[in-house]
């Protein structure tokens, strides 16, 4: 992720990935659906945290102070346990809360019945940073802004790719741009592919660019 007014990079985000002996390297959407069905979310969310936080202790330990955005997976962040976890991980590593980004996505939010605006809480309340991934993909994502406390929303790539040609999709962008500083949250456009799109989300507002 990076500042889209200074060009500088700002934070990064840990995608999963599984290099498969024999299919080579599977995407999370052709492997989640079994990690869910077989009830090893807890397990993954666990071990991609981990690794994100080693990471990111290196790079503290070399002077580069970049936070990690790392998606937990349902219903890992309604785990009561949870927000003492991603404590003592970065506790162990000596990494402050701000070195850690936790990426929710709306399907997750649609099945919480209200434990998750009281688990994003805690998150919050200890420093760690709470993201909105993949925004405007589903159903509800105006009433999500209302009831869950966050600091960034990720625009969704599908809004944001075709912004130089499509008068809608531009439109819709600028408007959540406008509507995330109204709220006081910081407005990430996934999907950045190119100079110009970038310029013109500079012009719209928008504050980070992936």
């Amino acid at each position: 992720k990076f500042d889209l007014r200074t060009h500088e990079i700002v934070g990064l985000e840990a995608l999963i990935r599984w290099p498969h002996a024999r299919c080579g390297v599977l995407g999370p959407d052709q492997f989640l659906p079994l990690v869910r069905e077989h009830g090893l979310t807890r397990s993954l969310t666990t071990m991609v945290l981990e690794l994100a936080l080693d990471d990111a202790a290196r790079w503290y330990e070399m002077g580069i102070r970049i936070p990690v955005a790392v998606n937990v997976f349902a219903p890992a962040v309604s785990d009561p346990d949870m927000c003492a976890q991603i404590t003592q991980a970065l506790d162990h590593r000596r990494l402050p809360s701000e070195a850690l980004t936790v990426e929710i996505t709306e399907d997750l939010l649609l099945d919480t019945e209200g434990i998750t605006p009281s688990a994003l809480n805690k998150l919050r309340d200890k420093g760690i940073r709470v993201a909105i991934d993949d925004f405007g993909s589903g159903y509800s994502a105006l009433w999500y802004l209302r009831e869950f406390p966050v600091d960034e929303l990720k625009l969704d790539r599908e809004f944001i790719a075709p912004i130089l040609t499509n008068r809608a999709s531009a439109a819709i962008v600028r408007a959540v741009i406008d509507l995330a500083h109204a709220l006081g949250v910081t407005p990430v456009a996934e999907g950045v592919e190119n100079a110009e799109t970038a310029a013109r989300l500079l012009e719209y507002g928008c504050d980070v660019g992936q």
